[in-house]
């Protein structure tokens, strides 16, 4: 066998070589790259696609999406008022004095303490909406009728807006100010912060 490179040969070859030059320029440097491209872009959609399914399971479906949004909105509005924000404490106490004045319980004084963050069970602290879940605990110390302060007790545990519980009464009979009682009430007030 006797293979001769001639001009004809070297011409076919040297177009063979250009050809299969052009090829790996094209698949190195248009189509791998278009490839990884269109690759990344498919997995961000079925992710994106996964979270719009995850938000419509969690509003309640794509169906009545209008009247699901206005009643998560409905919802937060009332999470809110449970556990209003740390700015709020203000309005905590000025509501708290509010109600006393309401059952005709006379607040002595209000002292409230630092706040006090929320652990669950393996000590990880509590969040809802990327807000800590705190207390405030509040010594309030009042006079009153005793079924007045009974009545105002029962009111803040039932009333959840905001979230207050109470933690401790003790209560004090003076015959100096008969019929009235002296009470020091431990309470928590529960609310959200950064």
């Amino acid at each position: 066998m006797n293979i001769k490179f001639d001009i004809k040969n070297r011409k076919d070859i040297v177009t063979g070589a250009i050809f299969l030059l052009v090829v790996v320029i094209v698949l190195q440097f248009i189509y791998l790259p278009k490839y990884g491209e269109v690759k990344r872009l498919s997995t961000s959609h079925k992710e994106a696609k996964e979270e719009i399914e995850e938000l419509y399971d969690f509003i309640g479906g794509q169906e009545n999406l209008q009247d699901n949004i206005v009643d998560m909105r409905k919802n937060l509005a009332l999470l809110e008022s449970a556990f209003p924000f740390e700015k709020g404490v203000s309005d905590i106490i000025k509501q708290l004095n509010e109600e006393a004045k309401r059952f005709k319980v006379n607040v002595v004084s209000l002292k409230p303490e630092n706040f006090n963050i929320y652990r669950d069970d393996g000590g990880r602290e509590l969040k809802i909406a990327d807000y800590f879940c705190k207390c405030m605990p509040l010594t309030l110390n009042v006079k009153a009728r005793y079924r007045n302060l009974g009545e105002f007790l029962m009111s803040l545990e039932t009333n959840k807006s905001p979230m207050v519980s109470v933690d401790e009464v003790d209560i004090e009979r003076d015959e100096d100010i008969s019929p009235w009682v002296e009470a020091e009430v431990d309470l928590t007030a529960h609310i959200l912060g950064k």
